[in-house]
């Protein structure tokens, strides 16, 4: 159980072993123990603290200044915890107990963990900039809160992105819409998480939202950067908008007896694609292509589409989520997985999706075509 507990991200807050607020007298006793408890058990030398929060002053009066802090400090902290000593002092080394917890050193670590839950609670844990507001009009010091407000602000936004990539591939669409839109709330002006953002809404089956989110996107740019959105961004929203008008485009009627098969084949390794590309042509196949299920869900608006050749692993949108959205959307197409990952599981969950076949990687080029046309004489 923590003995002390400062919290950092957002207003500096100091609560003691039941959680209760508590004071601390000056700014500057704020200032060291913020200092000392971003890294638990680290040990600071008094000089390299009395320069840090005095260095308006010379070096005589600063370590006086430290003096007097330091005999401050220890009775504030005597009356937080009568039982412990929670200002460890090694002839000139000063650090923390480690009793004493932070929510910044926590985060870190939870985000070093990367699973699911643990970037949740460390997104939960940024409650806002390091030190939201706080200044002692000390240059080192004011210096070293910039740059750690900079520095933590960036490892939040990249919990986020971690967050919502475990959380797109396992098909949870609206939680990671929801840390997308939080991501944006900490820093609007992130067009990657625009076009992530986009993405999802395109998944989810909303291209007006997806729409509307391009529209926010080139907005903000425009305001805060006066620039305009990138090019890949741009070609993103053109994909959508090239969608939106072929579900709206009465389908024209095909000659009976003329219908080449048309197979899309979405995999992200530029190789195997385009391998496997060439042996479908090479059968009498048309062929279309996409890197990612995102790119996929667009070709399926605008083309025709026969058969699905998917690659379970793919960046933003994997191959059992994409099936499992255009069903959600009412489009059918037979689907054949492809996965080079290890054990049942990635198998079982393609036949739940939907999928009429699965073969696992490395691929024989003859084996490929026989299930592709047995594809075709199941479905008559």
């Amino acid at each position: 159980m923590s003995s002390m507990r400062l919290e950092l991200l957002g207003d500096l807050l100091i609560r003691s072993g039941d959680g209760s607020l508590v004071t601390i007298g000056s700014k500057k006793s704020q200032a060291l123990l913020a200092y000392l408890a971003i890294k638990p058990g680290q040990h600071v030398s008094r000089e390299k603290l009395a320069g840090l929060l005095w260095s308006s002053t010379g070096p005589d009066q600063a370590r006086q200044s430290l003096r007097q802090t330091l005999s401050s400090v220890r009775k504030d902290l005597s009356h937080i915890a009568p039982d412990h000593k929670l200002l460890v002092e090694e002839s000139d080394l000063l650090s923390l107990d480690r009793s004493v917890s932070c929510d910044v050193a926590e985060m870190e670590s939870l985000i070093a963990v990367g699973t699911e839950e643990a970037l949740k609670n460390a997104i939960d844990l940024y409650r806002g900039d390091f030190l939201d507001g706080f200044s002692i009009n000390e240059e080192r010091f004011d210096q070293f809160v910039t740059g750690e407000r900079d520095r933590l602000h960036r490892v939040a936004l990249r919990a986020h992105a971690q967050l919502v990539e475990i959380q797109s591939k396992r098909g949870a669409l609206d939680e990671a819409i929801g840390t997308a839109q939080a991501s944006l709330r900490l820093d609007v002006l992130q067009e990657p998480m625009h076009r992530t953002l986009m993405r999802l809404y395109l998944q989810s089956g909303d291209v007006v939202e997806a729409l509307q989110q391009y529209e926010s996107c080139a907005k903000v740019l425009k305001r805060e950067l006066r620039i305009e959105p990138d090019a890949e961004t741009k070609a993103l929203q053109r994909e959508i908008v090239q969608l939106r008008a072929r579900r709206t485009e009465p389908s024209a009627p095909s000659e009976a007896g003329d219908h080449k098969k048309t197979i899309l084949i979405v995999e992200d390794n530029v190789l195997s694609r385009e391998l496997t590309n060439a042996v479908l042509k090479s059968a009498g196949y048309a062929v279309v292509m996409a890197k990612d299920g995102a790119e996929a869900l667009m070709m399926v608006g605008r083309e025709s589409i026969d058969l699905m050749v998917i690659d379970v692993d793919l960046p933003y949108i994997d191959g059992h989520s994409l099936l499992q959205a255009m069903h959600e959307n009412g489009v059918e197409v037979p689907a054949i997985f492809i996965s080079g990952l290890p054990g049942d599981d990635v198998e079982v969950r393609a036949f739940e999706v939907g999928a009429v076949d699965f073969i696992r990687k490395p691929v024989k080029n003859s084996v490929l075509l026989a299930r592709v046309a047995k594809v075709w004489r199941d479905v008559g």
